[in-house]
């Protein structure tokens, strides 16, 4: 049970280093972000069926352990709070129609109109990227220091 609990700061540590990472992509040229997501969704109105259940099941997972060694539950919900509308800010950014030439091909979804959205213009949400990103590198500092 202990060396469970030991885990937690190395996991909660690596989950931190990957969310700022997944920032990098977006430093990519849009042909090459653009050819991803082409690559990524094809003819298909969604790209992340497999991904999504096991993002989910990983999520479960990290929220259990974190409660199963004890959090104080108004960090907890802040968190979720934080988190969450953060994530509502950021797609709030994304109302500006794309140019013809930017659209995702057919068959088109919501959520594919989206991510070709965020990928013509991966910074509109800067405020809400720097907000998450430092919110995200004091957690680190945090957890370096603990």
């Amino acid at each position: 049970m202990d060396k469970l609990s030991g885990l937690v700061p190395i996991v909660a540590f690596a989950l931190g280093v990957h969310t700022l990472l997944k920032f990098a992509f977006f430093a990519l040229p849009y042909p090459k972000r653009r050819a991803a997501l082409d690559k990524s969704y094809g003819a298909e109105p969604c790209a992340t069926r497999v991904s999504d259940p096991v993002l989910l099941g990983l999520t479960v997972a990290v929220a259990a352990l974190l409660l199963w060694r004890g959090v104080e539950a108004s960090s907890f919900l802040g968190g979720l709070w934080i988190g969450g509308t953060l994530i509502q800010l950021y797609f709030h950014r994304f109302h500006v129609p794309l140019a013809e030439d930017r659209a995702p091909p057919p068959v088109v979804s919501p959520i594919k109109t989206m991510s070709y959205a965020i990928q013509d213009a991966p910074w509109r949400p800067w405020r809400e990227i720097a907000v998450f990103a430092a919110l995200v590198g004091i957690a680190l500092v945090m957890l370096v220091r603990s």
